[in-house]
């Protein structure tokens, strides 16, 4: 069949302009604030949905799923050596999406979702003591089993909440005291929308919790809490100040990371509310409240990531992009400009 060259041209601007579109849910790279560096690969198989700690010089990753199975391996990485190093696999049932994090030296791994088991919701919880290569289960989680939680600490304890439970997508927030016998506390609840594969982060003696999505849908929530006067505080800001489009970008995605360096946390990568994978970088300053635009990530823009900091330095690796997995791990240096060769 003959086609005219009216049509093939009217295609021709269709095709176009849909790349356009899509190009448009990322975030373009304009800003010059930030560099990435590649640095020494993970050791283990690719993967997504693992977990990472940091005891030290030293950050832990392990677990996850490489599109086909669950994964026990775990591996360090001494910040001063710069390889990887094998470690004592996990010794409990395989998971992803599960939440980590250290206290006093040891670094525990509690929930995330095994869809091989009759139970996919998981709620126990595992200590690691990197001087002696060892795992301990502790007393579960006493909230219902779930994953895409969120975690921070502050101090010598953690806080637990939010995600999914196989039924409802969970409010809720525990403290979390190892030193008291591994207890459980509830407080109170996050006073956002109920959310799974938000962030959370800690800057100082305060945690923050932001991104997210229920049931599909994202929103602009953006709590800060308060260990000592055991209050939750809304800091998402007013739609009049300057920052206030760079802190919509930032927090409407799910299944991104959150590294932190001195006052200011980096929110990098995950999904944009559009559904088109996102490289965007955008730093949170919490001694003004600001939002503002960093370098994008250069790497395959990716989600189910790890991010961790280690003697000042941020790093982002692992994670996934449709079906692809990833192994590699890169360096953040927010305050240098950047560098396409480097």
């Amino acid at each position: 069949m003959k086609t005219s060259r009216r049509n093939f041209f009217i295609a021709f601007v269709v095709v176009i302009s849909w790349v356009l579109s899509s190009c448009s849910d990322s975030v373009s790279t304009d800003s010059t604030i930030g560099n990435w560096t590649k640095t020494t690969p993970f050791k283990g198989r690719p993967r997504s949905g693992a977990v990472v700690f940091t005891v030290g010089s030293k950050a832990f990753v392990g677990l996850g799923y490489d599109g086909d199975d669950y994964l026990a391996d775990f591996y360090s990485i001494d910040i001063d050596e710069g390889y990887w190093v094998s470690r004592q696999s996990f010794p409990g049932t395989l998971r992803e999406r599960a939440v980590a994090f250290s206290i006093n030296g040891k670094g525990y791994i509690a929930l995330g979702y095994n869809r091989d088991l009759d139970q996919e919701e998981l709620k126990d919880v595992w200590e690691y003591d990197p001087d002696l290569d060892t795992w301990t289960q502790l007393s579960d989680f006493e909230g219902s089993a779930r994953y895409n939680s969120v975690a921070f600490t502050v101090g010598s304890k953690a806080y637990i909440g939010t995600g999914y439970d196989g039924i409802t997508y969970n409010s809720d927030f525990w403290e979390f005291d190892p030193a008291q016998e591994d207890s459980w506390s509830e407080i109170q609840s996050y006073p956002g929308e109920k959310i799974e594969e938000g962030l959370a982060f800690t800057i100082g003696n305060k945690g923050y919790v932001c991104a997210g999505r229920n049931n599909g849908s994202y929103n602009l929530d953006f709590w800060e809490y308060d260990p000592e006067g055991k209050t939750w505080t809304k800091r998402s800001p007013d739609d009049n100040e300057s920052y206030y489009d760079d802190f919509k970008l930032a927090v409407r995605r799910h299944d991104a990371v959150a590294v932190v360096k001195d006052s200011k946390a980096y929110l990098i990568g995950g999904v944009a509310s559009s559904g088109a994978m996102d490289g965007s970088v955008y730093e949170f300053d919490a001694s003004t409240m600001k939002w503002d635009q960093k370098t994008s990530f250069e790497g395959s823009a990716r989600s189910l990531a790890v991010g961790f900091a280690l003697e000042g330095r941020t790093f982002v690796g692992t994670g996934q992009n449709g079906t692809k997995r990833y192994d590699d791990i890169w360096e953040f240096k927010p305050d240098e400009e950047y560098d396409e060769i480097n």
